[in-house]
């Protein structure tokens, strides 16, 4: 039941959270089958939230066994769909039987033709890398064919997740699920060599997950690499995409992007120590936001009506980004702590705001909750606008060097 009422709410959020999301693939999800959306793992709870939000199955999910603390965590977890992996880490030898009845759990959901999602690699890292795969993904689908004889199949679709800035709000994300892998291709070898089955399993499943992530050939290169993705981005005024998209044309070009990144690339380095020093970005460089010296007034008065309109979030979102730059330990958790906050606020307290608020109140309140993705489009405008002016202002001998710089590296 808290499923289904907090879907919404977070959806709604999501929607302004991130500038845009863009989801491709969702026809390999089947409809009405056993499934297990195998994704990757760059943020802490981001991507699961994502997937429950913006494809119409219903979802089951896997966590580490340490959130469960308590009957009241463990209670509210379990109503909105997840369930424990204990990790050795997570409590020794002594917690690891726990994972039996978790499996169970998973069996009898999968036989139900329900639909679960697995984050595959196990553990978060925020880095554009895909990294060795848990043998979680193949122990549920494989046992769960040879439990049930009756289950024809069950369908794993890889879901590569993918963020331009996984710690940053108001970013992209960019989600591609994959053709399915038949999980019943590899039951035969299974039930012959259980171990040897569950990495053949895996193999394949990483070679079907690899071309979905964008990721650099080796960690040397990913200061290159997301520059080349920054300029990019510009190139094509990535920052004017808003709302929920389907065509994955972002991703194709960042994931070409990245696997192409070289060893060495001086005049780019170059460049972009040349922007830290004048602190310009690139994208005014670039000239991807084109914009007059003065801005009209209309355009001042659209500023400051979408600043009013967002006076009501102010407070949750000032309380999500103390939460968000104090608490988390790792940068893997900032942004989803942030949400966690502002979707548990929207949720929880919105709703007391609203009765307490008087008539007038109300209507104002209402408004406000619809009017801020474009609140934040306009402060976003006045923000590249302002970026632009450091460049416009800049000696012309200067500016037209980053340009000749810019220029040849193109």
């Amino acid at each position: 039941m808290l499923y289904f009422l907090v879907r919404p709410v977070a959806r709604y959020v999501l929607r302004y959270y991130y500038r845009h999301i863009d989801l491709t693939g969702l026809e390999h999800i089947p409809p009405d089958a056993p499934v297990i959306l195998a994704a990757n793992h760059p943020t802490a709870f981001i991507e699961p939230c994502i997937l429950a939000c913006f494809q119409p199955r219903t979802l089951w999910f896997l966590a580490r066994g340490n959130l469960f603390k308590n009957a009241f965590y463990t209670a509210l977890l379990n109503a909105v769909h997840i369930l424990p992996v204990f990790r050795l880490e997570d409590g020794g030898y002594e917690r690891l039987k726990d994972n039996f009845g978790t499996f169970e759990a998973c069996h009898r959901a999968l036989s139900q033709r329900k639909a679960i999602m697995i984050l595959a690699e196990g553990r978060c890292i925020h880095e554009k890398a895909l990294r060795p795969l848990r043998k979680g993904t193949a122990r549920l689908a494989l046992g769960a064919l040879d439990k049930d004889s009756s289950l024809p199949e069950v369908y794993v679709v890889p879901v590569g997740v993918n963020f331009t800035e996984a710690e940053r709000v108001r970013g992209t994300v960019m989600i591609r699920c994959g053709e399915p892998m038949l999980a019943s291709k590899f039951l035969p070898a299974y039930r012959d060599n259980e171990a040897a089955g569950i990495r053949e399993f895996t193999r394949h499943l990483r070679e079907r997950l690899s071309p979905l992530v964008v990721q650099f050939p080796d960690r040397d290169r990913a200061g290159i690499g997301e520059a080349r993705l920054v300029m990019d981005r510009n190139d094509h005024q990535t920052q004017r995409e808003y709302g929920l998209t389907h065509d994955g044309k972002q991703l194709d070009r960042e994931l070409s992007l990245a696997t192409s990144t070289p060893g060495e690339a001086p005049l780019l380095t170059s460049y972009f120590n040349r922007l830290a020093q004048q602190q310009v970005p690139d994208g005014a460089v670039a000239g991807a936001v084109r914009s007059d010296r003065r801005k009209a007034p209309s355009d001042w008065l659209k500023a400051l009506v979408a600043a009013l309109a967002l006076l009501f979030q102010a407070p949750l979102w000032c309380l999500a980004e103390f939460i968000g730059a104090t608490m988390p330990k790792h940068i893997e958790f900032y942004s989803p702590v942030r949400f966690a906050v502002v979707a548990g606020g929207t949720f929880l307290l919105y709703p007391i705001v609203f009765l307490l608020l008087p008539f007038l109140g109300k209507i104002l309140f209402v408004l406000s909750l619809f009017a801020t993705p474009w609140a934040l489009r306009q402060l976003e405008g006045i923000h590249r606008w302002y970026q632009q002016r450091k460049i416009d202002r800049m000696v012309d001998a200067e500016r037209e060097q980053l340009r000749a710089m810019r220029k040849g590296i193109r």
